[in-house]
C-alpha cells in the first residue's frame, strides 16, 4: 500500500489504518489467554506461567505462577482500582497501579484501556488531535499541543501492527506470531520493553480465545486472612 514503495502513508491511508485498528478493538468484548511470561531485568531472566482474562466494561485479571504451578501473583484491574495479591510475601496491594513497588508490573504504567487492548490481541489507539505518517510504514499520533503521544509501525506486506511506542510512559510494545481467529488476526507473542531500563516482559500465548462469556466473579479479588493490606493511594 504506500505508493511509491517505501514512501510514508498518505493522509487517506493513515486515517484508514487508524480507523481499522479502532474497529478491530471494538469487535472484541472479552478474552481469555494462557501461556508463558518471560521477564528480563538486565542479566537476570525468569520464565513464568500466565493466565489473563478481560471483559467489558474494561476489567482485567492476570494470574502469574511458577512453571511447576505454584501461584505467585493475582492481579485485578477494574476502573481506577488495582488489586494485587502477592502470595510471595503475603501482601495485598490496593489502589493506584503506578504506585506498585514491583518492577515486574511496569506494564501497569499504561492506562487500563491500553492494557486491555494489548492483552486481548489488539493495538490501543490513544485519543489524539492529529495523525501523520512521517516514515514508511509508520504512523505518529499527536495531542492538541503538538506533542507525540504514540507511534505505531506496521509490517510492510500485511500492514499488521508491528510495534507501538508510548513516549510518555517510555514503553515499547512489539507484536508478532499472528494467528487468525473468527475476529481477525491476533498476535500470540507480545514483548513489552522499558526505554529507561534494560527490563522487558515477553508474553507468549499458547491459546488466546476472544468473545466468550467470562463470569463476573473472575474479576473479584479480596485479601485472605492474615495478609497485610497496603493501600497505594496514600
Amino acid at each position: 500500500m504506500p505508493s511509491p514503495p517505501y514512501a510514508p502513508f498518505t493522509q487517506t491511508e493513515t486515517a484508514q489504518l487508524i480507523s481499522n485498528l479502532r474497529a478491530e478493538g471494538r469487535r472484541i468484548s472479552s478474552f481469555h489467554g494462557a501461556g508463558r511470561l518471560r521477564y528480563r531485568d538486565r542479566e537476570e531472566e525468569s520464565e513464568l506461567n500466565l493466565l489473563a482474562a478481560g471483559g467489558r466494561p474494561f476489567k482485567v485479571r492476570i494470574e502469574i505462577s511458577h512453571p511447576w504451578g505454584r501461584p505467585l501473583f493475582f492481579i485485578v484491574l477494574d476502573g481506577d482500582n488495582t488489586s494485587v495479591l502477592s502470595l510471595v510475601d503475603h501482601k495485598f496491594f490496593k489502589g493506584q497501579s503506578n504506585r506498585l513497588p514491583m518492577d515486574l508490573f511496569f506494564l501497569l504504567r499504561l492506562d487500563l484501556d491500553s492494557i486491555w487492548e494489548l492483552l486481548s490481541g489488539n493495538v490501543p489507539v490513544l485519543p489524539h488531535s492529529k495523525a501523520a505518517s512521517l516514515k514508511p510504514y509508520e504512523v505518529t499520533l499527536y495531542n492538541g499541543e503538538g506533542e507525540v503521544t504514540q507511534v505505531i509501525s506496521f509490517f510492510p506486506r500485511s500492514l499488521l501492527p508491528r510495534s507501538v511506542f508510548f513516549p510518555y510512559e517510555g514503553i515499547t510494545i512489539m507484536l508478532s506470531d499472528f494467528k487468525q481467529d473468527d475476529f481477525g488476526p491476533r498476535p500470540l507473542k507480545i514483548e513489552i520493553a522499558r526505554k529507561d531500563t534494560n527490563q522487558s516482559v515477553q508474553i507468549r500465548y499458547k491459546d488466546l480465545t476472544r468473545n466468550k462469556p467470562i463470569p463476573e466473579e473472575v474479576f473479584s479479588l479480596d485479601p485472605p486472612p492474615g495478609f497485610e493490606v497496603i493501600e497505594l493511594n496514600e
